[in-house]
């Protein structure tokens, strides 16, 4: 009788372990330019750090100034060492003002999130 207890317990906290990871998601990390951030340069591209890899063909990132205006960029793309962050090139000198980084991305698990940040260049 305690062996099939054992192999129960064993059989729930495998299923604990790796049940959750099939309904996890992609989450922010981090990104660079930062959020909030003031640069004094204009971003050659933006940076966005995830804690799961992504799919590329079903992510994203658009740019857009204060005015809503969307702003040229590049093909977005994985870093080929790591398929958690997210490049996309700047293809743009972008003069002073605020930006906003709108985003959305999917990782293995097909759910795709959504999220969005600003930074600014200073004069």
């Amino acid at each position: 009788m305690s062996k099939m207890i054992s192999m129960a317990a064993v059989g729930v906290i495998a299923a604990s372990l790796f049940g959750g990871a099939a309904y996890a998601h992609p989450e922010f990390q981090s990104a660079d330019p930062a959020p909030g951030a003031a640069t004094t340069t204009s971003p050659k591209q933006i940076r966005i750090t995830f804690n799961e890899n992504l799919i590329l063909k079903m992510s994203g990132v658009e740019v857009k100034d204060q005015t809503g205006k969307i702003i040229a960029t590049g093909k977005v793309a994985t870093d080929p060492t790591n398929k958690k962050l997210l490049v996309v090139p700047v293809n743009e000198q972008l003069p002073p003002g605020d930006y906003k980084v709108e985003w959305h991305a999917v990782s293995d698990d097909t759910h795709r999130v959504k999220g969005s940040f600003s930074f600014s260049v200073a004069p």
